[in-house]
């Protein structure tokens, strides 16, 4: 979520980073199958937040998820009358956002590939003669990951993921246990990061004690 300064003061401006349903994907076996309940669940779910939101934005996901070219996802963010795209600049006071869904991220807690994306969204906006983005926003990795102050004046974030891992989550990441689910909100230009991670989600970790 991004809250904008001076005149856009009181403007709430909501981007959702793509995947927003699940569909029936990588022969994970989900509670919900039929990919029409999950699309009606996700417009009840956004319908009050677009509502409230004084713009809201969508971002096309992976079409594992979203239908073929992304059809599900593009027919909801229609229903919705929400603006989307592949990618989406936004302009807030002077504040570049660039948001794409697909970007790496660094695998392990202790790496980060945050870097490179900072680096290369940067370089190309200076080939195309625009000014850099001050915060690059991506989906698709389900982990956190962060750039910081490491490429002056542009910082990447790999966002949160919004669901508890499945089987795939555990074949493509299976050396921890949480998934990182949340999000970030920038406020007058400052990132606040306090809401990145839900850490109420359970801990499926059992103990079995041999005796």
């Amino acid at each position: 979520m991004l809250r904008g300064k001076g005149k856009h003061a009181k403007k709430l401006i909501v981007v959702h980073c793509g995947d927003v349903i699940d569909g029936n994907h990588h022969g994970s076996m989900q509670l919900m199958q039929e990919v029409g309940d999950q699309i009606v669940i996700a417009r009840e779910l956004l319908e009050p937040i677009v509502n409230k939101a004084n713009k809201f934005y969508g971002i096309l996901g992976t079409g594992a998820h979203a239908g073929q070219d992304n059809s599900d996802e593009v027919a909801l963010y229609k229903g919705l009358s929400i603006e989307y795209g592949q990618q989406l600049t936004i302009d807030i006071d002077g504040i570049v956002h660039d948001f794409a869904h697909h970007g790496r991220a660094g695998r392990r807690p202790w790496t980060s590939s945050a870097a490179n994306i900072a680096t290369e969204v940067m370089i190309d906006y200076a080939s195309s003669g625009m000014k850099p983005p001050n915060f690059i926003w991506r989906g698709h990795n389900h982990r956190i990951d962060d750039s910081g102050c490491k490429i002056p004046g542009t910082r990447a974030i790999s966002l949160p993921s919004w669901q508890l891992k499945t089987s795939y989550g555990w074949r493509a990441c299976g050396n921890t246990i949480r998934s990182d689910i949340g999000g970030m909100i920038v406020l007058d230009g400052v990132l606040d990061d306090s809401h990145s991670r839900y850490v109420g989600q359970p801990d499926e970790r059992k103990v079995i004690k041999v005796v």
